[in-house]
């Protein structure tokens, strides 16, 4: 007997110790990044840890909760490139963040006081991968750089003291995507050191933009004036100048088609000036009458034979094709004014060829499944209407440096907007009640905020100083350059 119940012990307190090798140990926090720079008093805590005082190049980890007091603040540098200003009084969660996953996710909490953001890697092709989440809605940032805070009554007392008279939106978005598939990039060549954006719905365009799409893509653009343009697959355009209602500036649309196809619906400025609108080609301009219109650029758009020859090609060719389904059309090139009326088609071979008339147009260009912009019922208002804020009332804030940001939370009626697309230099205002509003004004509190944007710090690899500090991190009253 004794020999049993010493056997049962034995092997009772192996299989025990095999049963706690089994068990999994508790897997250390996933590390997102580190501080590049720490000013002040900061600490960052995992769920029922004790908090860790932060300090510059310590490292950050998933499920971490920042906290920063008066006049502190620090940077966070993340693993896929984002960056993130963790202003003064603050309370900051990282919930997820996962940059090499499938489908990459950074999930971000902001519990209180405000934060500077600079999207990375994850933010790149659209803005639900890259989410900052509030109590009243979730502002959402594809490459962007932007200010976000929430408001009781300190940011009334930081109105008064910004010094300079408040910065007017200066819509620079002209336009905003109502509608896409696939991929379509768009580039700014009026901005030095500007990068290729992928466009996603609702993202802002600009003047000076050139846009191309790929294989199987397309874009709808619904403009201030209301006019819209659907760019097709395999295309390339760009928004050459574009102004509407803009202080001591005309009113002036110019595109320019240099590959594939484009679909286009004229707005206000076409119909109140015919000569503020063109559409530039390699064969020729395309000016308008009140117009709906398709055009397609085959090959180069040009064919080498193309003045020698008096009549329209039996089989598609190179050179630029038309079609107008609504009003007209006048194509000037080296031989005249070509005008073309709804439900005319034509082709022009080059810019010295005349517009020849089609019976049909050919069956690839016929059979065009890209929406065709009248179709799109996007509402104007919705897209661009501001209001101008009254003082500076309790609740979420957030103005856009750059890129593309969006607003969204659960709607309150079911007739209420809940959701808003936000471009650079555009700021938007979220109540207490979760009503969105687009400003007029960019809040002097974020458009002249102390504490910088996290890619306007000097970084010295020795001591992390802030330039605009002295040696002792000190600058008196002010923190930092305005923007």
């Amino acid at each position: 007997m004794h020999t049993q119940i010493s056997y049962a012990a034995k092997t009772g307190g192996i299989l025990l110790l095999l049963s706690l090798i089994a068990l999994p140990s508790h897997a250390a926090p996933q590390i997102v990044g580190k501080i590049s720079f720490a000013r002040g008093s900061a600490a960052a805590q995992q769920p029922g840890a004790t908090p860790r005082i932060l300090g510059k190049d310590m490292e950050i980890f998933q499920g971490d909760n920042i906290q920063t007091t008066e006049r502190s603040f620090v940077i966070i540098e993340f693993s896929d490139g984002a960056k993130v200003t963790v202003r003064p009084n603050s309370s900051f969660s990282i919930d997820q963040y996962d940059p090499q996953t499938k489908h990459p996710k950074a999930q971000l909490s902001l519990h209180e006081g405000g934060v500077r953001a600079s999207s990375g890697d994850i933010a790149k092709q659209n803005p639900e991968n890259f989410q900052i989440k509030t109590e009243l809605a979730t502002v959402s940032a594809q490459q962007a750089e932007y200010s976000v805070r929430l408001c009781k009554q300190d940011c009334g007392q930081d109105q008064l003291q910004a010094s300079n008279a408040p910065v007017k939106t200066d819509q620079s978005v002209v336009a905003r995507v109502a509608d896409i598939k696939g991929k379509v990039m768009a580039k700014n060549h009026g901005e030095k050191n500007a990068q290729e954006r992928q466009l996603s719905l609702g993202g802002p365009l600009y003047s000076e933009d050139h846009l191309r799409s790929g294989k199987d893509s397309f874009a709808l653009m619904v403009f201030r004036d209301g006019e819209k343009i659907t760019l097709q697959a395999d295309s390339e355009m760009d928004i050459a100048q574009y102004h509407y209602q803009q202080d001591a500036t005309k009113d002036h649309a110019l595109y320019r088609l240099t590959t594939g196809g484009m679909r286009a619906l004229t707005g206000s400025i076409g119909k109140t000036n015919r000569d503020a609108y063109a559409v530039e080609t390699p064969v020729g301009t395309i000016g308008i009458r009140g117009t709906g219109f398709d055009l397609s650029c085959i090959g180069d758009c040009v064919s080498d034979t193309g003045n020698r020859s008096k009549k329209p090609p039996k089989e598609l060719s190179a050179g630029l094709y038309t079609h107008v389904w609504q009003g007209q059309i006048a194509l000037r090139n080296e031989t005249g004014e070509h005008v073309l009326t709804m439900p005319e088609s034509h082709y022009i071979a080059s810019r010295s060829s005349d517009a020849l008339s089609l019976p049909n147009l050919p069956d690839t260009l016929f059979n065009n499944l890209t929406p065709r912009p009248d179709k799109n019922n996007s509402n104007i208002q919705k897209l661009f209407a501001a209001q101008a804020p009254k003082g500076t009332p309790p609740g979420l804030y957030v103005t856009v440096h750059s890129g593309h940001v969006q607003l969204e939370n659960e709607a309150v009626t079911s007739d209420e907007e809940n959701a808003m697309d936000l471009g650079k230099d555009e700021a938007g205002h979220v109540s207490p009640q979760k009503n969105i509003t687009r400003l007029t004004l960019q809040p002097p509190f974020q458009a002249q905020d102390p504490y910088p944007l996290p890619d306007q710090v000097r970084q010295d690899t020795s001591t992390g100083i802030y330039s605009p500090f002295n040696d002792n991190g000190d600058s008196g009253d002010a923190c930092a350059t305005p923007n």
